[in-house]
């Protein structure tokens, strides 16, 4: 595809997610002979994780396999682009789900939407991309792995990729499906340091029901670091004036788009650079950091992502440590000892990739098979 076409067909790809034209419309634009890849679960809420997730396996197919032609439909869009895709996919083509850390009870939309698609391109191979996995010890939580275990297991095309070991033990336990180790896709993104000097000590905490943190705790803290003349400020990874998970329907509020992730992305990871320490309980509040090389100090959230990816990824790096202190004093002592990191050491996360990028490379075709539709099964 040349340059100038695969600029039009994320212009296309655009007016798609937004709804200025249909799937069958966009397709019909788009070279016959070009094998496809069709991300679905793509988000147009403001936790800037998950967008920049989406981003980031955009980037990692433009620089791993320029041959496809990479599709990405929101979330919102599910059903109607099963509807239209079902009776026109190929046998070449390759679908996917988004990555993140909404396999479960706790985040149904996204689980519902992860079934029918699982469920419906049975025929396909079928990528669930590196996600954390909660379904909760409850009746409720486990009907809803039921549910779960019933949809992915009539894929069996189907691979599981678990950004972390707590989850790839999990997928081993709960699903039948071939089950890979593989890094959070933001974590396939360079280094982004910058040189700007740093200052204060910047909070990115949780404010959802992965919150374990307690406020008291963050209010000593924030108050103990003031009095010794640190400049504490405070964020989060979501973009408050965008619509929230679940809100995307919502007429008063306005969906992030897919044009805007790159630059909401820089505009935050600058809040990073500028502060001395990063204090999260976020996964992607660490992995921004990671990539800012700034150093920083992790809480967990509730059901342990956050640590479990610190021991599976970051524990050697000198500038990013892992607590579960709930003493003040001691947490401020970390802090400075962070604070006198000079030189971040650098990281290099390509190789966690590997089984990723073979069971793709497996699935290429030298010509494009054919342009005879292959049925899958009804999502209904």
């Amino acid at each position: 595809m040349s340059v100038e076409l695969e600029k039009q067909a994320e212009r296309w790809n655009l007016d798609y997610a937004q709804g200025r034209l249909s799937l069958t419309e966009f397709l019909q634009r788009l070279p016959r002979n070009q094998q496809r890849f069709f991300m679905f679960g793509i988000p147009t809420y403001n936790n800037l994780g998950d967008q920049m997730i989406g981003f980031a396996q955009k980037l990692f197919f433009q620089r791993y396999f320029p041959q496809l032609q990479y599709i990405e439909i929101t979330e919102p869009q599910t059903d109607q682009a099963i509807a239209e895709l079902l009776p026109e996919v190929r046998s070449s083509d390759m679908v996917g789900f988004i990555g993140g850390g909404n396999i479960g009870s706790y985040y149904l939309n996204h689980e519902r939407a992860r079934r029918k698609v699982f469920g419906t391109f049975v025929n396909n191979l079928t990528i669930s991309f590196p996600q954390s996995v909660n379904f909760a010890q409850t009746a409720q939580g486990q009907r809803e792995l039921g549910l779960s275990q019933a949809a992915y297991g009539k894929n069996p095309n189907l691979t599981l990729c678990a950004r972390e070991t707590q989850t790839f033990r999990r997928f081993q336990q709960y699903f039948d499906n071939n089950v890979l180790f593989t890094g959070d896709m933001v974590m396939t993104l360079d280094p982004l340091p910058g040189d700007v000097k740093r200052e204060g000590i910047l909070l990115v905490m949780r404010h959802d029901d992965e919150k374990v943190t307690e406020d008291d705790l963050l209010a000593k803290l924030t108050e103990q670091l003031t009095k010794m003349g640190q400049e504490v400020e405070q964020t989060d990874t979501v973009v408050p004036f965008k619509a929230g998970d679940g809100q995307e329907n919502d007429p008063s509020k306005s969906p992030l788009r897919l044009n805007e992730r790159w630059q909401l992305f820089t505009d935050k990871l600058d809040e990073l650079r500028k502060a001395k320490v990063v204090i999260t309980d976020r996964l992607h509040g660490m992995i921004f950091s990671v990539i800012t090389q700034t150093p920083c100090l992790v809480f967990d959230n509730s059901y342990g992502k956050a640590s479990t990816s610190y021991y599976n990824w970051f524990e050697d790096l000198n500038y990013v440590q892992h607590t579960t202190e709930k003493d003040p004093q001691k947490i401020i002592q970390i802090v400075k000892e962070l604070e006198q990191v000079r030189r971040p050491d650098r990281y290099y996360f390509e190789h966690s990739y590997d089984g990723l990028i073979n069971l793709i490379q497996d699935n290429l075709v030298v010509q494009q098979e054919s342009d005879i539709p292959l049925k899958g099964s009804s999502f209904n």
